[in-house]
């Protein structure tokens, strides 16, 4: 069999695999966060593991191009163990019961964990399986690389280009979203803010800790409410969490409240400080209207309109927090005086 083929799944997983392990670097509380979120037992999560985890992807990828043979071999195996570590991790969140929001590349991966991440990592499993076999050849990627005719590196620029035409083509498309995030440039958070005409509150339900079902128009009939989406145990979510009582507190009508796709008793468990002020999002349905991820914020007005928000990101969150404030300030709702607490 011709050698060409067999040179793509290792250059593949190398890619993926550096690509990955530099964005856990450069958020490394997002690795901490999927740690907990994924339930990953404690021994690892409060030991090196997360830490050690993105340079441990990057290895890989470095040995992956530049070990030979035999030790490829090795190499190879290690790679598949890892990828199917992941696949387990993966199909045993799809069974908690809630969704789990995971960063398996970083903040380029942040997201829910679906029936669909789950394949993905199935298909990395076939492209670790078809590693294995590649490492069986004489010599190192790179230098198997250097040696091929022109015509395999026109066979690999052919797929290259393939890929980049799919990702370009369909990598983009974020539907179902009642509004479309732009990325603000310039932050460390990576921030989400949507600027947009206001519009009626979409048709969407939370669950209180009654557990009564409370339709948007309901809870906005005494005033203006402030939902905070969070995910107890995750990283960047923690300033927001604390923080929620005393915004509550300091913004007179607007009332603040926390919003979890966990099931509430056992949010409550976590962050036992938001008794009386969490709410529960089923099915994570409005963070997927809204299109943010945690933590998020929007406002509800009390005529029924959305007025304010959405927006993502830690300095976001907390930016808008001041925003509200500062609105209501103006407005003589509020009195004039102390800033309100950003949590930074």
């Amino acid at each position: 069999m011709p050698d060409s083929p067999l040179l793509l799944p290792p250059l593949l997983l190398a890619i993926l695999l550096a690509v990955s392990g530099a964005a856990k670097l450069r958020h490394p509380e997002e690795t901490h966060s999927a740690f907990v979120q994924l339930r990953v037992p404690q021994v690892l999560t409060s030991s090196g593991a997360p830490r050690l985890l993105p340079w441990a992807e990057i290895a890989l990828a470095a040995a992956l191009v530049l070990v030979p043979a035999p030790f490829a071999l090795v190499v190879a195996v290690l790679t598949l163990l890892l990828l199917l570590v992941y696949l387990l991790v993966i199909v045993r969140a799809l069974g908690f019961g809630y969704p789990v929001t995971c960063s398996c590349f970083g903040r380029l991966g942040m997201g829910e964990v679906t029936p669909r991440t789950a394949v993905r990592n199935a298909l990395l499993v076939v492209v670790g399986l078809l590693a294995v076999w590649s490492a069986t050849a004489q010599g190192s990627v790179l230098t198997r690389l250097l040696d091929a005719p022109a015509a395999t590196w026109a066979w690999l620029g052919l797929v290259a280009l393939t890929v980049a035409v799919v990702v370009v083509t369909f990598g983009g498309t974020k539907g179902g979203s009642l509004a479309s995030p732009e990325t603000a440039p310039g932050g460390e958070d990576d921030l989400v803010e949507v600027d947009y005409a206001r519009q009626p509150m979409p048709y969407a339900a939370l669950v209180d800790e009654d557990g009564r079902s409370r339709p948007l128009t309901d809870l906005v009939a005494g005033g203006a409410v402030l939902l905070v989406f969070i995910s107890p145990g995750c990283a960047p979510c923690a300033s927001a969490i604390e923080q929620v009582p005393e915004w509550d507190d300091s913004l007179g009508p607007v009332r603040v409240r926390a919003v979890t796709s966990l099931p509430l008793e056992t949010a409550l468990q976590q962050v036992p400080d938001l008794t009386g002020r969490v709410l529960q999002d089923p099915q994570a349905t409005l963070l997927r209207i809204f299109g943010v991820g945690t933590p998020g914020a929007v406002l509800l007005g009390g005529d029924g309109l959305l007025a304010g928000g959405p927006v993502q990101g830690t300095s976001a969150v907390a930016d808008f927090i001041v925003d509200v404030r500062t609105e209501l300030e103006e407005a003589g709702v509020l009195p004039a005086g102390e800033p309100v607490s950003d949590g930074r």
